[in-house]
């Protein structure tokens, strides 16, 4: 099978998303294509093929003669990500579990009890899995525009996470609930898995919600 090379406009497109994400393109920042494109070495077509890509992705702003910037991020967007998280991947989750194979629910399920393992002591490899485990899922869901709007929020996830998992719980609990979940993927048991997904974001009736687990994680750049 032949491998084709990525486009130049592609990869300039991945140099700024890792930019964005840890903060070398820090929220508000104006940017100059041609000083980008002086930077990664290309051309200012690539550049701007990948700004706009990043401004329907909600991480550009720009305002014709005026100014092209990195959108801001405010006090309630890590609440709402985090929210927005546990959600679809509850929906990824009852999507995705009739439509795999014992195989396929058997690597879901590491990815499960991987995140549990990590979510105590390092909460960016915590991030890294669950994001491993929300695109394995996408990618077995049957479900093409659910795909490419999941792989589109990633990016803007991340950001505004900054690349990790909080705890939203006591970390021991929550450690227990990812290895339920890794059970009830296992079995193929969707509903039980998305319900389980929920609770760990302590979403739904009677849950008070993620957003204590994220309260201050901007402060050093809001204040």
């Amino acid at each position: 099978m032949d491998i084709q090379p990525k486009r130049l406009a592609d990869v300039v497109y991945d140099k700024l998303c890792e930019a964005v994400v840890d903060g070398t393109l820090a929220p508000g920042q104006r940017v100059r294509d041609g000083d980008l494109a002086e930077q990664l070495g290309v051309s200012r077509m690539p550049v701007r093929e990948a700004l706009q890509r990043l401004e329907r992705q909600g991480l550009i702003e720009m305002i014709a003669s005026r100014f092209t910037r990195v959108t801001a991020v405010t006090a309630e967007m890590p609440a709402q990500s985090l929210e927005f998280l546990g959600y679809q991947l509850g929906i990824s989750l009852r999507l995705a579990l009739p439509r795999m194979n014992d195989e396929e629910r058997a690597e879901a399920a590491e990815l499960a009890r991987e995140t549990g393992g990590h979510v105590t002591t390092d909460a960016q490899k915590a991030y890294e899995t669950t994001s491993r485990l929300g695109t394995f899922l996408a990618g077995h869901s049957g479900n093409a525009l659910f795909e490419t709007v999941m792989a589109d929020a990633w990016l803007q996830v991340t950001r505004n996470l900054r690349g990790t998992f909080p705890l939203v719980k006591d970390a021991n609990e929550m450690a227990d609930d990812f290895a339920r979940l890794a059970d009830l993927i296992g079995s193929g048991d969707e509903i039980g898995a998305e319900t389980q997904m929920r609770d760990i974001f302590q979403l739904g009736a009677g849950q008070p919600g993620p957003a204590h687990a994220v309260e201050g994680l901007w402060d050093d750049v809001l204040n």
